[in-house]
């Protein structure tokens, strides 16, 4: 960014806003990557270990086993494992997910990775004008 046509006080403005702008960024990341540590050792937790054997009648999450009756499980559709009573999060009246379905949407609204993803649904990246305007020779 070219500062030398701007008065001496319009470039120290200029330049605070900038520093705002890149502390800001980074308070962001910061955060993010914190939602994604955190995410990941949800994760952790609620894995099915490869070196223990689990019957089918086991949580995925906290691997209690479930009962015949009471506390039977129920599949979440977010991640299609049987899930017991404590380890499901209300997400609306009816719909619920498991803790680690419920901690990865969580991440994703709280970052914004939703935003970007819908837009990438809506307007592909190769769709409308933008690439017939790289692709056309500029006339002098």
């Amino acid at each position: 960014m070219d500062l030398s046509l701007l008065k001496a006080l319009e470039r120290e403005k200029v330049l605070e806003v900038l520093q705002r702008d890149r502390l800001l960024r980074s308070t962001e990341e910061d955060r993010i990557r914190r939602l994604k540590m955190e995410l990941q050792d949800i994760r952790r937790k609620g894995a099915k270990s490869f070196a223990r054997q689990y019957s089918e009648r086991t949580c995925a999450r906290c691997q209690r086993p479930l009962g015949k009756f009471w506390n039977s499980g129920a599949v979440c559709r977010g991640c299609s494992h049987r899930i017991c009573n404590k380890c499901r999060v209300g997400v609306s009246m009816l719909d619920w997910k498991c803790t680690v379905c419920h901690a990865y949407r969580e991440v994703k609204f709280r970052s914004g990775e939703w935003f970007v993803e819908e837009r990438a649904k809506k307007f592909p990246p190769d769709a409308g004008l933008f690439p017939m305007l790289l692709t056309c020779p500029i006339h002098s």
